[in-house]
């Protein structure tokens, strides 16, 4: 067996586990599988793999399901319990595709210049970032404070989720809020998926069940640049919708 398995490896696990699930399974838009299920599958091509779970958040985080997959329809992978998930047919494409040609709002970065000078270039840095220019604030137009991050908890029916950032909020009619944020790193593969949006939500009704959700995703879009979108309170990731989208360049005084 191979000690390494790479992408393309990754696309013939995943493929061959479909194609046997479709074949066998009584449905045809939803079709449950394991994660030992995986590692099977994988022997009988000969590869080691060492990591199963990674081959699922590659496919729900990172690129598309394969098109062999793909050209029977839109399918997503979603998690059913602990070592246990489904692909299932949806009517839209997985990931949430950010509009161009969007017009920058400037504003005047109030993160200090030496966490800027530390800061890593990924999720977490963007989250600092947001956090010390207020952007949710800016982006929302209610009083927002943070809460609290990196919170791993478990969905009913959906095994454990993670909530990168949290925010609650205050409006001037005194209505409450709460905002949980998914970020992205500045990478091109780490994609926005319409059902991460769609966890958020239901984390937000389980945990948060008195106040009124307002889900955000944050995509760096070059530098000193973040996108910021606001979806509806939807936990039906097929119905989900972009509610606010906006672009926000920071910049320095005499830079």
């Amino acid at each position: 067996m191979a000690n390494n398995v790479n992408l393309a490896d990754y696309d013939k696990i995943i493929t061959a586990l479909f194609k046997l699930k479709l074949k066998s399974g009584k449905s045809k838009t939803s079709l449950d599988f394991t994660k030992d299920e995986l590692v099977q599958v994988a022997a009988r091509l000969k590869l080691d793999l060492r990591n199963p779970p990674d081959v699922v958040y590659t496919y729900r985080t990172r690129r598309a399901l394969p098109d062999a997959i793909l050209k029977s329809g839109n399918w997503i992978l979603l998690p059913k319990g602990k070592g246990k998930f489904a692909f299932a047919k949806t009517a839209r494409g997985p990931f949430v595709e950010i509009q161009q040609g969007l017009a920058p709002i400037e504003i005047l970065n109030a993160l200090p210049q030496i966490v800027e000078k530390y800061t890593a270039n990924d999720e977490q840095g963007l989250l600092s970032t947001i956090r010390y220019n207020r952007l949710i604030d800016i982006f929302t137009g209610v009083t927002c404070f943070h809460l609290q991050s990196h919170i791993r908890t478990t969905i009913s029916g959906e095994g454990q989720i993670e909530i990168d950032d949290l925010y609650v909020g205050l409006d001037e009619d005194g209505l409450e809020y709460i905002l949980p944020i998914e970020a992205k790193s500045p990478d091109d593969r780490d994609k926005l998926g319409w059902f991460q949006v769609a966890n958020l939500v239901k984390f937000a009704g389980q945990c948060f069940p008195d106040l009124k959700c307002r889900p955000i995703a944050a995509k760096p879009m070059g530098s000193n640049t973040v996108c910021l979108i606001e979806f509806d309170d939807n936990p039906d990731f097929e119905k989900t919708g972009i509610k606010n989208i906006k672009l926000y360049r920071l910049t320095r005084e005499n830079a």
